[in-house]
C-alpha cells in the first residue's frame, strides 16, 4: 500500500494552488477586523457626540411669530385702592365691547386669578405665592389688530373704577415649556437683588456666568422627568417682548433664560427648590395657561 506523503515544505507543484488561497484569505482577515473596529469606533464616537449634544440646551423652536393681540384691563382693588363696584366693572365691560377694535372680552375675578397664580407656582414647587384677597377683577380682551391697543388705553382712561390696561404676553412658550428659569443680568434691577448678589465675583456684575449656566443645566439633568431644556438668549427674549408690546424699549439688555419641559408636569414640583439656591438664578416662573 502506498503511503501518502505529507509535505511541510518543498517546491511540490500542488503546494501553491492549495496554500495560496488559504494565505490570501487569512491575510485579509486581520485587515477586515481592523476596518470593522475603526467603523465601530467612529460610530461609537459619533453616538457619544450626539448623546452629548442631546443633553445640551436647545435653541427656541423656529416657528412663525406674530404680535400678541391679548390685553387686560384691571379694575381697582389692589392695596391702597378702593375696590371697584360691580356696576363699575359692568360699565368697563360694556365700554370695551362697544369698541370696534376689540373682538372679545372675558371677565376674570380677582379671586380666580389669585388662585390660578397660586396653583401655577405650587406646580413648580414654590408655595410662597399665596392668594391675595385685595386683587381686583380683570377684563381680558382680544384686539382686532396689534396697533389697536392705544384705543383701548384711551377709552379706559375715562371709565370709573379702572386701574389700568396692559398688553398680554405672547403665547410662544405655552405648551412648549412648564417653567422659565430667569437668569441674573447686568441691570440694577437684577444685580441689586439678594438672589443675584450671590453671583458677584471680585467686583464683577451680577450677571450669570458661563460656569453658573453650566451648573444650572447639570442640576436640571439630575431632576427626574426633565425632557427638553431650551435656552433663550437676549435677542429672542427682546423679539418676543416687542411682539407683546411694540413700544418696548429697544435698549433693554434682557438676560437669558432657560425654559424646561417635563415629561410629566407633576414632576415639575422639584424645580424651584433645586434652582433657587443656585448662583446666577434670578427667579423661577411657571408658564401660565390661557385659562
Amino acid at each position: 500500500m502506498e503511503q501518502e506523503e505529507l509535505s511541510f515544505g518543498g517546491d511540490g507543484p500542488d503546494r501553491e494552488p492549495r496554500l495560496g488561497p488559504w494565505m490570501a484569505a487569512h491575510t485579509r482577515l486581520p485587515a477586515a477586523c481592523a476596518a470593522v473596529l475603526v467603523v465601530l469606533g467612529l460610530a461609537a464616537g459619533g453616538g457619544w457626540y450626539l448623546y452629548e449634544r442631546s443633553w445640551l440646551p436647545q435653541p427656541p423652536p423656529e416657528v412663525a411669530l406674530s404680535p400678541s393681540l391679548r390685553f387686560e384691563v384691571f379694575m381697582c382693588g389692589c392695596d391702597g385702592m378702593a375696590k371697584a363696584t360691580v356696576e363699575q366693572r359692568q360699565g368697563a365691560e360694556a365700554a370695551l365691547r362697544a369698541l370696534p377694535q376689540v373682538t372679545s372680552v372675558e371677565v376674570r375675578s380677582g379671586e380666580e386669578m389669585s388662585n390660578e397664580r397660586r396653583r401655577s407656582y405650587e406646580g413648580i414647587g414654590d408655595r410662597s405665592a399665596q392668594s391675595s384677597a385685595t386683587v381686583g377683577d380683570a377684563l381680558r380682551g382680544t384686539l382686532r389688530r396689534s396697533e389697536d391697543f392705544p384705543a383701548v388705553v384711551e377709552k379706559m382712561k375715562s371709565v370709573p373704577g379702572v386701574a389700568g390696561a396692559w398688553r398680554g404676553p405672547t403665547t410662544f412658550w405655552m405648551g412648549r415649556a412648564d417653567a422659565e428659569i430667569a437668569l441674573c443680568g447686568k441691570e440694577p434691577m437684577f444685580s441689586d437683588t439678594p438672589e443675584c448678589r450671590r453671583s458677584r465675583r471680585a467686583g464683577v456684575t451680577g450677571a450669570a456666568t458661563e460656569e453658573e449656566k453650566a451648573a444650572i443645566v447639570a442640576r436640571l439633568r439630575d431632576l427626574p422627568g426633565v425632557g427638553t431644556i431650551y435656552f433663550e438668549d437676549s435677542g429672542h427674549a427682546l423679539k418676543l417682548a416687542k411682539l407683546a408690546d411694540p413700544e418696548h424699549a429697544s435698549d433693554w439688555i434682557l438676560p437669558g433664560s432657560f425654559f424646561v419641559k417635563f415629561s410629566d408636569p407633576v414632576l415639575a414640583r422639584a424645580l424651584t427648590p433645586a434652582m433657587r439656591p443656585l448662583a446666577g438664578v434670578f427667579t423661577v416662573i411657571p408658564i401660565m395657561s390661557e385659562g
